[in-house]
């Protein structure tokens, strides 16, 4: 009798088991409904961001957006190298080819920095980008860079604004058949052959190719690389057609600021004599937003001054060592 109390008690608690199962977790009162979740929540401590810079910087062209990045990597090199250490890697994504240029003028013996050409050229075609094939050529190297993230010091793209073409032609060629290529997808009227995006909620497929990349750079400032985006302005009017309300605003996905923890803005401020001649050149970069040092918001400083007859002075922008 004893073995068939024994096995009488095995159904039952089989039985508990198999009802527990599919009971929803929210509804269930064992023990061990919550012991995946107690062990991490064990661990959330030390899970948490290594870094807090996850950087938007604007500007229109040649206002210094890549000389603040580069600069601030170029002090992390000289301190590094001067504690006899070997410093991490900065990637550039260059869609603009901004940071190879900014590399090739002043840091051509740091080979530290390494630049990656995101895009991917058509050879028989009318058009010479391959859209399609640029976006998972991003998201490859963005793949790859996060499985060796303790490389890397930092990741610089430039020329957001590119990425964001990129994502709304494979929009357009890709998701939806509107176009058979990259001219065809910038007939916006629809008066050739490439058809117009007709229902707004279309556009959410843009905006989810663009995040692929928001979302992969989350991963990298999670796991403690810096993440800089580079973007230029374009003049937009998200309220109504009256001109007066039209702003200089970031070229890119437009829900991307809430996504950043620090934006800057890069300008220029030109000083001239009374016949007209320039003769003072100032270039500026303001904290916009600084969601992890309060004490920078709206701060402007000066990174570069030139003037007529006189060397340029290379300030750079000394904050962002204390973010």
């Amino acid at each position: 009798m004893s073995g068939f109390g024994k096995a009488k008690a095995l159904q039952q608690q089989e039985e508990v088991s198999e009802e527990l199962a599919s009971t929803p977790v929210p509804q269930r009162t064992d023990a061990g409904a919550f012991s995946a979740l107690r062990a991490e929540f064990e661990k959330l401590q030390s899970g948490g961001p290594k870094t807090h810079i996850f950087m938007g910087i604007i500007g229109h062209e040649n206002t210094g957006k890549s000389g603040i990045v580069l600069d601030f990597f170029q002090k992390y090199c000289d301190e590094t190298i001067a504690a006899e250490e070997e410093p991490k890697y900065l990637a550039v994504l260059d869609f603009d080819g901004g940071g190879a240029a900014t590399k090739s003028a002043f840091y051509p013996d740091n080979n530290h920095i390494r630049c990656w050409d995101p895009w991917v050229m058509n050879a028989n075609d009318r058009t010479a980008y391959d859209y399609v094939g640029s976006h998972d050529r991003v998201m490859s190297i963005l793949q790859y860079t996060l499985s060796e993230y303790d490389q890397y010091w930092g990741v610089l793209v430039t020329g957001v604004d590119l990425f964001d073409s990129i994502a709304t032609n494979c929009m357009r060629i890709a998701d939806l058949g509107l176009a058979k290529d990259g001219i065809d997808a910038a007939d916006n009227r629809g008066a050739g052959t490439g058809r117009r995006v007709e229902y707004q909620w279309d556009w959410a497929i843009r905006t989810t190719r663009f995040h692929q990349m928001t979302a992969l750079c989350r991963g990298l400032v999670k796991r403690g690389v810096r993440v800089f985006w580079e973007t230029h302005l374009k003049m937009t009017n998200y309220s109504s057609n009256n001109e007066q309300n039209a702003q200089w605003r970031p070229a890119w996905e437009k829900a991307t600021n809430n996504y950043l923890f620090q934006i800057i803005k890069c300008e220029r401020n030109d000083t001239h004599d009374d016949d007209g001649n320039l003769t003072l050149s100032e270039y500026t970069a303001t904290f916009e937003k600084s969601k992890t040092d309060a004490a920078l918001q709206g701060q402007k400083s000066i990174i570069l001054r030139t003037e007529s007859g006189k060397r340029p002075t290379w300030y750079g922008l000394p904050e962002l060592q204390n973010l």
